[in-house]
């Protein structure tokens, strides 16, 4: 629906940092009101520099843990940027004050929203720099803690301009589920890239991982991978129960380009949980959705009655795939 480039460089540089560091994120926010996308960028250029500085292993575990939990006092410091940066988002970083200054323009409620967002996001990514993945409930926490915070913000500015129904702000474990989703798929997905890591980064939970394997690190090795495949599967399979409460959040969701901002990411996600599925490739690369297919979803979703029609077609999908030999299959089913 941005049909210009901003006047303000600033916040041009914004927008064009995004596009850089998330293009896909782009198409979808321009699915938004426009009174919504401003907003919504500045919100996603601070949250990545929170994630930024957790994900930086330079940094010690023990000093990370304090900058996190004050990143929130900072965010309206505009002599001020995160002590952190590598890879793409060295740049961001750089010209952080850039972000300050827009988000400084965001009214006091949005501002609000964001740094509430920023304090309790801060304080939920320490428990995991000082504990394991262990059970299903550690994975739904940690899911949680690195979307969920974000989710609520959403909501709030969802609600906030009366494009969703005011009972959602009621229902924050609605919006978590939301975030969960979302979140453990790209803990699932990404698991060949954290066990490499040194030290290996274990998102999976051994209360799943432990029934199959000894070590998770086997996972990525061919002689592991019958029981990597039923690991896998037996997580994906968990993934699952988020999706009932994911659709009854899109109940409630009024505005067209709300719906399909919020829609979209929750069909890939579910249709990389069928790409994923019973797949080897999980452990030997990175497994994503063709262009084609994704281009196709993103046309798709315009309302519910289509989002429960697509949902509909993934599941059967992945239904094919399953084979009565794995065994969640008669869970998964």
């Amino acid at each position: 629906r941005r049909k210009r480039k901003p006047q303000d460089p600033n916040l041009a540089w914004c927008w064009e940092t995004l596009i850089k560091v998330s293009r896909s994120y782009v198409l979808v926010i321009q699915q938004l009101p426009e009174v919504l996308q401003d907003p919504i960028c500045v919100n996603y250029l601070v949250l990545r520099g929170l994630d930024t500085l957790q994900d930086d292993m330079a940094i010690p575990a023990e000093k990370r843990v304090p900058l996190l939990l004050d990143y929130y006092n900072h965010i309206g410091d505009i002599t001020w940027k995160p002590p952190c940066g590598y890879g793409q988002y060295v740049e961001l970083i750089e010209e952080y004050p850039r972000v300050t200054k827009e988000f400084l323009k965001l009214n006091k409620q949005d501002q609000q929203f964001i740094t509430d967002m920023c304090m309790r996001l801060g304080a939920e990514m320490t428990v995991f720099l000082k504990r394991d993945v262990l059970t299903v409930p550690d994975l739904d926490l940690y899911a949680f803690t690195n979307n969920g915070p974000v989710a609520i913000c959403l909501t709030k500015l969802w609600v906030d301009r009366k494009f969703a129904d005011p009972k959602l702000l009621d229902r924050e474990d609605l919006s978590g589920h939301m975030a969960m989703f979302l979140g453990k798929i790209n803990v699932i997905r990404d698991i060949k890239e954290d066990v490499l890591e040194d030290p290996p980064r274990i998102w999976w939970p051994k209360e799943i991982w432990g029934k199959y394997l000894k070590d998770l690190r086997d996972i990525i090795k061919p002689e592991y991978q019958k029981e990597a495949l039923a690991c896998l599967n037996d997580i994906l399979t968990d993934a699952l129960r988020h999706i009932e409460p994911c659709l009854q959040y899109m109940e409630m969701v009024w505005d067209e380009g709300v719906f399909k901002f919020c829609a979209v990411p929750e069909l890939m996600s579910l249709a990389t949980i069928s790409v994923c599925y019973n797949n080897p490739k999980v452990f030997t690369g990175v497994v994503k959705m063709r262009r084609g297919e994704t281009a196709k979803l993103f046309l798709s979703v315009t309302n519910m009655p289509a989002l429960y029609k697509s949902f509909s077609a993934i599941a059967e999908e992945m239904e094919a795939k399953c084979v009565r030999e794995d065994p969640n299959f008669a869970l998964t089913v």
